[in-house]
């Protein structure tokens, strides 16, 4: 298909640039829409009606610019770029992405160079026991005028809490074997829960073997995420506890960042595995191929401290109070046994450490 102006052929960035204008030309318009509304109350039903069917034009075609103009840009760094085809009543619709692969980059463009001063505060900045990782990412790394500060907590971790890493006789990266074991271990586990306790899976996969595997007498006491809202579940979950009733909640990602459940209402976080990010992501699969090309490892470089950022999260759901006392399960025997799950442990709260084995 070619765009046609007057006898001739428009290339791509001439499209792009017809587009940008149209875009421009109609964020305009509903500048002069909205005055007219105004200046005469007598158009303002006329003026709102045009200006609902710009607002449904305006941003698809502004996002339609942004992105071709993505797709064709071949900078030094390279940007993720693809397609995703979704099915619906029998419809096939593509859509095309692209998106830079360094956020620091555009961090440094849109937001540091606007503000004359920033500070930016998190409970899990730190990765594996360093800012590194997140001054990279933010495009804040080797600047003169960054400072970075970590704040004792005011939680004695050690007292109050515990880590236990269950090494289970299959590897995690054989996820069969892996899941089946963990399972069973996890189900004689909730077994000894007395009050509330939070299980987090990485996939759905996993939370759904789990769910099957539960035994009639521990049905009741699971409350899983996806079969009623957020604020129900919890809701139900606290009901729960206060009544005296033990309550296990199996959640995904969200529930792992985030999710207040101080006191009672989680004394036990159970990981079922590391939760490192599915290797299917284009960006981070785009990224990783642009730092192999360059000699670097993706692995080390990105895939371990954001993995242990994610677990430094999971792990915070156990002490929420000064008060709090409670325990974390992980059944990833990576996380004691390996060199890069030693950084992860290193940039963990110091929890009394432990471990057992598989019965």
């Amino acid at each position: 298909m070619q765009a046609l102006v007057g006898d001739k052929a428009l290339v791509p960035e001439e499209r792009i640039a017809l587009s940008f204008g149209l875009s421009k030309a109609l964020e305009a318009l509903g500048v002069d829409v909205k005055a007219i509304a105004k200046d005469d109350p007598s158009q303002a039903v006329l003026c709102a009606q045009l200006y609902a069917q710009l607002g449904g034009i305006a941003p698809r075609l502004g996002s339609l610019v942004s992105t071709a103009q993505l797709l064709l840009e071949h900078g030094e760094q390279p940007l993720a770029k693809w397609l995703q085809a979704e099915s619906e009543n029998g419809y096939l619709t593509m859509t095309a992405h692209a998106c830079p692969i360094v956020p620091g980059d555009l961090l440094r463009q849109f937001l540091w160079s606007q503000v004359r001063g920033a500070i930016v505060t998190s409970a899990s900045l730190t990765s594996c026991g360093s800012f590194d990782y997140f001054l990279k990412e933010a495009g804040l790394s080797n600047k003169p005028y960054v400072t970075a500060l970590e704040v004792s907590s005011p939680f004695n971790y050690s007292a109050q809490g515990s880590l236990t890493v269950v090494h289970t006789r299959a590897d995690p990266k054989q996820a069969d074997a892996y899941t089946a074991e963990m399972v069973r271990a996890l189900m004689d586990d909730i077994e000894q829960v007395k009050r509330g306790a939070l299980v987090l899976f990485t996939s759905r996969a996993q939370m759904r073997a789990a769910t099957e595997a539960l035994p009639g007498h521990l049905m009741d006491m699971v409350l899983v995420q996806g079969t009623q809202s957020r604020t129900r579940l919890l809701a139900a979950h606290a009901e729960r506890v206060e009544s005296g009733m033990p309550s296990v909640l199996f959640g995904l990602q969200s529930f792992g960042e985030g999710l207040d459940l101080p006191g009672a209402l989680c004394e036990t976080v159970f990981i079922a595995k590391l939760p490192f990010a599915p290797p299917s992501d284009p960006v981070d699969e785009a990224r990783a191929e642009w730092l192999r090309s360059v000699g670097r490892d993706p692995f080390n470089e990105l895939v371990i401290p954001a993995t242990g950022v994610k677990l430094l999260q999971w792990t915070g759901r156990a002490i929420r109070t000064e008060e709090d006392r409670a325990q974390v399960i992980c059944y990833d025997k990576r996380l004691t046994q390996t060199s890069y799950g030693k950084r992860m442990l290193a940039g963990l709260p110091a929890y009394k450490l432990g471990t057992r084995g598989v019965e």
